[in-house]
């Protein structure tokens, strides 16, 4: 994180990888950052669960002044006290495995929005990568009708072409450029994007680096819906629910407790008007107590939390099974579209190559004088169109990939 930091402030332009761009947005997104702060809270709570078993302690201090027919009283006392709750019901052992639960829940948090910032930064990456390679595509095409474009004047010339031709292999020409244009300008908007999704400055120009390496996997990706992110945090959702249902019961039990109080009174001092001074003299009292409480009548209000916490248990195991049926049929449907995505990026790759060789083809017998230049065109608007088609089929099945192995942790 340091080196891409001070790469951002030496250079106008930093080029990072798929890899490094979800690093650095682990680090700077908003809702990563958040999850995280969420995790400190379940934390703190926590740990103030495990302080609640410790006992109280209080200290005081008192002193008075009174004036009564000229004569004058001071009265000092100082003193502490301790209150220590031995049982309630088990509440404080229950809140400690509900803070426990939470904290775990926050963990997974952080895990789940990484997931979902990986999603966002994946697709706006391969965005860019597919307009860069279809850019080149869009380039070769150019330089073609660029030559073609000034043969065709040259034939014009010499009259060997027809006016309408010439005309359009020059509109041809102008195509492409524009073509080009607007390839370049959905590259720079795609950078843009991805340049606010993982943080980086607004004086920081991004240039991503190409996969070069990859191939499609030949290998099944079978996940686990157990495992998801989703699913474990309702599960314990569910368990944070019963931990409560136990508290709102305890509060139908005793609660025991123990008291120590010591107090030091420091006597009373009488000053006269003689100037002579009377003091009756102080000492320690210290008082012992251990109290039982058993509740009787709360005017229903335990009965209703009870019944409360009853209901949020059920809705837990509601989500809890609801969320294992949705997330089970959206593994389900990616499985579904990356096998999809073979097929087509396969299909796709096929008519590239067959598109290609005809282009090339009707390029050769155009030169000979064999073929118009609407049957060289429209050739090579299939030629485009397949190429379209490649590039969209072969970035489609890679984001469909890298998602399924982002919900299998790798």
């Amino acid at each position: 994180m340091l080196a891409v930091a001070l790469a951002a402030e030496a250079q106008d332009t930093v080029r990072m990888t798929l890899d490094s761009c979800l690093s650095y947005a682990y680090g700077h997104s908003p809702s990563v950052k958040t999850a995280e702060l969420n995790r400190e809270a379940a934390a703190a709570a926590l740990e103030q669960a495990w302080w609640n078993l410790t006992p109280t302690l209080a200290a005081s201090a008192g002193a008075d002044m009174a004036f009564f027919k000229g004569t004058k009283t001071t009265n000092t006392n100082y003193g502490a006290g301790a209150s220590w709750t031995l049982f309630d019901g088990l509440n404080n052992v229950n809140r400690i495995r509900s803070s426990k639960a939470e904290q775990q829940r926050s963990d997974i948090g952080i895990e789940k929005s990484r997931h979902e910032v990986a999603v966002q930064i994946i697709n706006a990456y391969l965005e860019v990568l597919a307009n860069q390679e279809r850019r080149q595509y869009l380039a070769e095409l150019h330089k073609s009708a660029q030559k073609q474009a000034e043969d065709a004047e040259a034939r014009y010339n010499a009259g060997r072409i027809l006016e309408s031709d010439y005309l359009l292999l020059k509109a041809n020409l102008k195509r492409t450029e524009s073509n080009m244009y607007n390839g370049d300008y959905a590259i720079a908007n795609g950078m843009q994007k991805l340049r606010i999704l993982i943080g980086l400055s607004d004086s920081v120009a991004l240039a991503v680096e190409p996969m070069d390496d990859w191939q499609p996997s030949d290998s099944d990706l079978q996940i686990c819906v157990d495992s998801l992110p989703e699913i474990q945090m309702s599960q314990l959702e569910l368990k944070k629910a019963q931990y409560q249902l136990n508290m709102a019961k305890g509060t139908h039990m005793p609660q025991l407790n123990f008291n120590a109080y010591a107090n030091y009174y420091g006597g009373e001092h009488v000053r006269t008007d003689a100037g002579g001074m009377l003091v009756n003299s102080g000492g320690v009292n210290t008082t012992l107590s251990l109290g039982l409480s058993v509740p009787i009548l709360s005017r229903g209000q335990t009965r209703l939390q009870v019944k409360q916490s009853r209901l949020a248990v059920q809705q837990a195991e509601l989500h809890m099974r609801q969320t294992r049926d949705q997330m089970q049929q959206t593994i389900d449907e990616r499985l579904r579209t990356l096998q999809q995505a073979r097929n087509t990026l396969d299909a796709c790759q096929a008519m590239l190559q067959a598109t290609q060789a005809s282009y090339q083809t009707y390029q050769a017998k155009y030169e000979a004088g064999s073929v118009s230049v609407t049957d060289l065109l429209q050739q090579e608007e299939r030629h485009m169109s397949a190429l379209n088609d490649y590039v969209q089929s072969k970035y489609t099945y890679i984001i469909s990939e890298m998602i399924l192995r982002i919900y299998l942790g790798k």
